[in-house]
């Protein structure tokens, strides 16, 4: 069995004296998709900000690529080659596509590999490089969101940690996000996918966790998961 690319074990993080993770396990196998489902509030992106290095670990562990990481600054771990694409996008809205892109290559100096990578993202989301010129605010949610995933890969990432991409976005946007994604991991990028759209993470993803309550209380194959009679009744509105 290969190393896990990631790997949580056991893992506690509070937010002053409220326990939002409570002693959560979870893997991720060289060039999967794993999703975390499960209801606001469960902790969903408490993991992935305490994965980068943004939420500071009570308890346990976390390994990239068999290196213990939970202890590591945030910038360090995007030098690792952990991106995290966030909740809400954050993108510079006032600096144009073009520039939130090289923003993403900051830790970067070779500057024909980042022309490089620019036109990848140009490759991955086409709208991105007729827009380049415009101010990232001015953008379509759907939009933002496609620049704040090219952004994320501008660090040349082993992994992308994505948080709830499919945040209110339109049917059409979300399926050319998804089939994004798809495309990325077939080029061999892991990914760890936080997403409220439950059914749609599940038919993409090699693996599945449910989170409820800072808790992991399932973990399968995502095909297994799709099919429970439980996660349906929950998250699939079935």
């Amino acid at each position: 069995m290969s190393q896990p690319i990631l790997e949580l074990k056991g893992v506690h993080t509070s937010y002053g004296v409220i326990e939002v993770l409570k002693g959560i396990s979870i893997k991720v196998e060289p060039k999967q998709i794993v999703t975390v489902i499960g209801a606001n509030g469960a902790g969903k992106t408490t993991t992935l900000m305490t994965i980068s290095g943004c939420v500071p670990i009570q308890k346990g562990e976390i390994l990239f690529n068999g290196q213990p990481i939970h202890r590591t600054p945030a910038h360090q771990i995007l030098k690792m080659g952990l991106a995290q694409s966030p909740e809400g996008r954050k993108i510079f809205p006032r600096l144009t596509v073009k520039e939130n892109l090289e923003m993403g290559a900051f830790t970067r100096n070779d500057k024909a590999g980042i022309q490089q990578d620019i036109e990848k993202a140009y490759h991955l989301f086409p709208i991105l490089k007729d827009r380049q010129k415009q101010l990232g605010g001015t953008l379509s949610g759907g939009e933002q969101q496609m620049l704040a995933i090219a952004r994320a890969l501008m660090s040349r990432p082993k992994m992308l940690l994505l948080d709830e991409p499919s945040l209110g976005l339109a049917p059409m946007i979300i399926l050319k996000i998804f089939d994004a994604i798809q495309e990325l991991n077939r080029e061999g990028m892991s990914v760890l996918l936080v997403e409220q759209n439950a059914r749609l993470a599940l038919k993409i993803a090699h693996w599945g966790y449910v989170l409820e309550t800072g808790t992991v209380t399932m973990s399968a194959a995502a095909q297994e998961l799709l099919h429970d009679p439980r996660v349906q009744a929950a998250y699939l509105g079935e």
